[in-house]
């Protein structure tokens, strides 16, 4: 059995996601644009390197903006594959494979549950909520989640994963249906 299942991002995510992209677009350019005005004013930096540090760190800011936001899309979910071995979160950098003798069950989670959750490493609403995380209800878990509605919580030996595939029946009943194998 080879079954792949989708991870689209809700409307909220969406819109989050655009919203943090732009400052990122403006952010950038809001900087260029003052050190733009900067280097080009009456003694605009005085001694020797003044300028090229300007430069440099125009340079830097840049750059570390292009990464973060090359790291964030490549590192959200994009879908969850299912094989007679394997659940595959599936991202364009290191996705993660969980084997199914490691897999204890799968369960629905109630709507509004990540909503009290604190984010110990990760990112919340930029391309998705994904990392770790705490809560009191479910204690510490890693979400791959494009959504904040239908979720599944898949739960290993090494700890609770929470997932979004858009078909959340079908994605649970295959799953069950090769744990029981």
């Amino acid at each position: 059995m080879n079954k792949y299942y989708k991870a689209e991002m809700d409307r909220l995510l969406r819109i989050s996601t655009r919203v943090v992209t732009g400052v990122f677009i403006i952010l950038p350019l809001g900087l260029v644009f003052g050190f733009y005005k900067a280097l080009h004013a009456p003694a605009a930096c005085p001694g020797r390197f003044g300028n090229s540090l300007l430069i440099l760190w125009m340079i830097l800011v840049l750059a570390l903006t292009a990464l973060t936001a090359y790291v964030a899309r490549a590192m959200a979910p994009k879908g969850y594959a299912l094989n007679d071995v394997e659940l595959l979160i599936d991202r364009d950098m290191k996705p993660i494979k969980i084997h199914l003798k490691e897999i204890l069950g799968v369960s629905a989670l109630e709507d509004g549950l990540l909503r009290s959750s604190l984010r110990l490493m990760g990112t919340s609403g930029y391309y998705g909520y994904y990392g770790l995380f705490w809560n009191r209800k479910l204690g510490r878990y890693r979400a791959y989640v494009t959504r904040t509605k239908d979720l599944l919580a898949v739960k290993t030996e090494k700890g609770l994963y929470v997932l979004s595939p858009d078909d959340t029946k079908d994605f649970a009943a295959a799953l069950s249906q090769l744990l029981r194998k």
